[in-house]
């Protein structure tokens, strides 16, 4: 007697694979494939026809933990009503363990550190801390390498002493032994403009002895957009370490021109292995942090220095004269969330200029200083041909670089990237079912085996025998985002079943109140 099975479906196993028409069986967690032609009994049968039936979708760049929604929306109602089953944290350079003084600091950026009660230290009590309050989908994380640099070496811009980049391995090697998947560094925050090429390769040897990968959140995405890109592509090849890019983009209009050769460079230094992959997310809009607008020298060195330097006359003119050379990475953004400041969500950065009686470029120095960085602003500024040919890339994976939601206690003062509730319907229902600018067959492979081989994820992401059940049922004719940057709280539409670990998450339009998500370790 089988749990539940899934019949008539067109079945997609996540490798790329054409579908085909096989029913599956779900036991104990796990699938087992069942011919068509064979009569099984089952506690619940779902037909599936007329409708695909795929892997759950893994969402390798997602920022829950940065918000710390990990523990205030913990079901992750946005992601499996989207056929999200995991999710990867510790993006960015940033992670919640392990921790040396027990310092969450390096959140401030997304949110207030002081919401979570930190009562642990090392990555296994922080992923024990996780399976005792359960999550709605599978997580695993990296290992934030700004949030270990920061509290060793403070704000300080200066190289590790041997001494420090020794204890900051040991961290590091024991964090990969207690199941990180890898290391992430953020390097277009201040707080990692110092990484240099020694640095990170010491940390790619070391990731590469626990067969992991690495993440980067790129220096710069317009004037060094390329330059930056190459870094990376460096440090891969000699490194021999597989390498994720985070939401690779250029925002800058005059440079959009390199993000073709940006994806040339990736392809080249690909041929004889796979190493480089990059994620992004399937819109024009970005959401960022605003204080990635303002010169690197502005912000490094903490919120003390930056405050010494807009108080000074002549640094603060100076500040002003590089931001008008940039004046297109701002000019029309919009502010999201504005943090306690709340009455700034919602309105462009000319509205609040005009009612500070200000240039645009003192009113964002003045947000920033008011608001305490901590600032969510969104910006029209991605070329569609760009993310065309991102999307249509053998190397290129889908993410939504955003958190957990729950409709019912989300606070609407301030706004949500669209992403955070659509990206997964919106990339499948526009640029594969509508555009067909790939594949189904293809298009799935992206969300689902492709990440988890990246990842190193162990019996998930592909339908296969004994592999765990994570499995979306999905209308290939109605699977379509709702969500949009004037209304962004919206479910999508399309995904009618979610399967996580064997357990209906979402089905027959009700989302089952139990949380089904399991911790992943790396092995």
């Amino acid at each position: 007697m089988y749990d539940a099975i899934i019949k008539n479906g067109l079945v997609f196993d996540g490798l790329g694979n054409e579908g085909e028409n096989i029913n599956i069986g779900i036991k104990n967690g796990k699938i087992q494939l069942i011919p068509s032609s064979l009569a099984v009994q089952a506690k619940e049968e779902i037909n599936a026809e007329g409708r695909y039936v795929c892997p759950g979708f893994i969402d390798i760049d997602n920022s829950a933990d940065h918000y710390l929604q990990i523990f205030t929306a913990p079901q992750a109602e946005n992601l499996i009503y989207q056929g999200v089953t995991t999710v990867i944290g510790g993006n960015c350079g940033v992670s919640l363990a392990p921790l040396i003084s027990g310092s969450l600091q390096s959140l401030r950026r997304w949110t207030d550190p002081s919401k979570a009660n930190v009562d642990w230290h090392t990555l296994a009590e922080f992923l024990t801390l996780l399976e005792k309050n359960k999550l709605g989908v599978n997580f695993g994380t990296l290992l934030g390498w700004g949030t270990l640099r920061t509290e060793l070496a403070g704000e300080e811009f200066r190289n590790l002493t041997a001494e420090e980049l020794g204890k900051l391995k040991l961290l590091i090697q024991q964090g990969l032994q207690q199941g990180a998947f890898g290391v992430s560094f953020g390097l277009g925050y201040a707080s990692e403009r110092v990484v240099g090429y020694r640095e990170a390769l010491a940390i790619a040897e070391l990731v590469n002895k626990y067969h992991g990968y690495l993440a980067f959140h790129l220096r710069d995405e317009g004037e060094k957009f390329l330059s930056s890109v190459d870094e990376v592509v460096e440090l891969a090849q000699r490194g021999k370490i597989s390498v994720e890019i985070s939401h690779l983009k250029v925002i800058a209009p005059p440079y959009f021109k390199d993000f073709p050769r940006a994806l040339k460079l990736i392809t080249q230094a690909n041929q004889k292995k796979e190493l480089i992959n990059f994620d992004l997310y399937p819109y024009a809009s970005s959401g960022q942090v605003l204080s990635l607008i303002i010169p690197q020298w502005v912000m490094i060195g903490g919120r003390k220095v930056f405050l010494k330097n807009i108080h000074q006359e002549e640094e603060k003119k100076e500040i002003i004269r590089e931001l008008k050379r940039r004046r297109y990475l701002y000019q029309d953004l919009v502010i999201a969330d504005s943090g306690k400041e709340w009455w700034f969500s919602g309105k462009t950065l000319k509205e609040i200029a005009k009612d500070f009686n200000l240039s645009l470029e003192e009113t964002l120095l003045k947000l920033l200083q008011e608001c305490e960085d901590k600032i969510i602003v969104f910006k029209k500024n991605i070329s569609l041909d760009n993310l065309k040919e991102g999307i249509s890339s053998p190397y290129s994976l889908i993410a939504s670089n955003d958190g957990f939601y729950n409709l019912a206690n989300t606070p609407r003062k301030s706004l949500v990237h669209p992403r955070a509730f659509g990206t997964f319907p919106h990339f499948l229902g526009y640029y594969a079912g509508e555009k067909k600018l790939l594949p189904w067959k293809e298009a799935i492979n992206k969300i689902t085996g492709k990440v988890a081989k990246k990842i190193g994820l162990e019996k998930r992401g592909v339908i296969k025998n004994d592999y765990w059940a994570d499995l979306v049922i999905f209308n290939p004719q109605l699977i379509d985002s709702l969500a949009n940057l004037a209304d962004p709280f919206q479910y999508p539409r399309g995904i009618e079943t979610v399967i996580i670990n064997g357990k209906l998450a979402y089905y027959k339009g009700r989302l089952s109140g139990e949380r089904y998500g399991k911790i992943l370790r790396h092995k």
